[in-house]
């Protein structure tokens, strides 16, 4: 029995047709009869055909492979599980294109831009996806000077216009406080990653803005820097609320820091219920309560990020222009996580 790899040679054998007519079958050239490709793509699925990804690149010099750039501490010890849910959805979406995806891992300690210099000089990929932007990010300068395609998860303020996918954080960080304001809250307090991520700005915008509306200072609002885990969750709530004891509300970059802060809470006897105490909390992953506690969840599915992603991607790759590939994604509030389903969709 031929272990050898099913080839092109094998479907024209099987079929009785030339090699030829079997490689412009597959690539549905227009010479080619609409019954001779059905069946040439037929009997290539049942013998289980593969092109060779390195004659491919030979022919066509397209690797047949995008890159998404994992940063590494946010799926590590205690960290956010929804760029795997983002990972998969971009996945699946990229199969339609024949397109395989590739994740490279970049630590902390790396700089951002290294990792797509990679990916880019050493034809890893045809394209590459980031996330954590800044407002001047270099890794999207980069790509724009070199003509690399790229869709980035998060906005900068370049001039040159190029793809991204976004949550509305403004907005949705508008809607947080001032509902928070409404509820009597006076003191409110938000956890964010450090300052230079464009999304963290955004979010500022939001809340300042709302307490403006409300006629509050703005500058009243409490800022605390903490990575996106549960641990640098807990360790900033617990400064939180044992520095600021009149602070009554606290607003979480993620869903990860919504369950730190909710553990902080629980260390130092204080109840989101019993104490008034308002908890937000902004995240792609389902999340659901067991416990009784008043809690508030902002909610983009990372499925659906990686879903767009795929189809930014799809839409680079064959011409369109990058100004058409901009989307910003609302989020969703719900107020009642006990009964939240993931299968709930907006």
């Amino acid at each position: 029995m031929s272990t050898s790899r099913p080839n092109l040679r094998t479907i024209a054998d099987r079929l009785g047709i030339s090699v030829t007519t079997v490689s412009r079958a597959l690539k549905d050239g227009p010479e080619v009869k609409p019954d001779t490709i059905a069946k040439v793509k037929a009997a290539a699925k049942e013998i289980g055909y593969q092109p060779d990804a390195r004659g491919v690149m030979l022919r066509t010099g397209k690797t047949m492979q995008v890159c998404s750039i994992l940063y590494s501490p946010e799926v590590g010890d205690y960290g956010d599980p929804g760029f795997l849910a983002q990972v998969e959805s971009l996945a699946r979406g990229l199969e339609a294109d024949r397109y395989s995806l590739v994740v490279l891992a970049q630590t902390s300690t790396e700089d951002p831009l290294e990792p797509v210099k990679r990916v880019h000089t050493q034809r890893m990929a045809d394209a590459v996806v980031f996330s954590r932007t800044t407002l001047q990010d270099s890794r999207a300068k980069y790509c724009l000077q070199h003509d690399f395609p790229f869709v980035s998860f998060g906005r900068t303020e370049l001039l040159t216009p190029h793809a991204f996918v976004d949550h509305d954080d403004e907005q949705a960080a508008y809607d947080a406080v001032k509902r928070l304001i409404d509820d009597g809250h006076r003191i409110i307090a938000m956890i964010d990653p450090r300052d230079d991520l464009t999304f963290f700005g955004y979010r500022k915008r939001g809340a300042k803005r709302a307490m403006v509306d409300a006629g509050l200072n703005p500058e009243s609002l409490i800022w605390m820097s903490s990575d996106v885990s549960v641990r640098a969750a807990r360790e900033a709530t617990t400064r939180l609320f044992t520095n600021r004891r009149d602070a009554t509300a606290v607003v979480c970059a993620s869903q990860m820091t919504m369950i730190g802060a909710l553990e902080a809470l629980m260390e130092l006897g204080m109840d989101t219920i019993r104490d008034g105490i308002g908890v937000v909390g902004f995240g792609g992953m389902p999340f659901r309560m067991l416990s009784k506690q008043k809690l508030a969840y902002y909610y983009q599915p990372q499925r659906k990020v990686g879903k767009v992603l795929s189809e930014h991607l799809h839409s680079l790759m064959t011409g369109t222009p990058a100004e058409q590939l901009q989307t910003l994604l609302p989020y969703r509030r719900i107020d009642d996580l006990a009964a939240f389903r993931e299968g709930e969709d907006f």
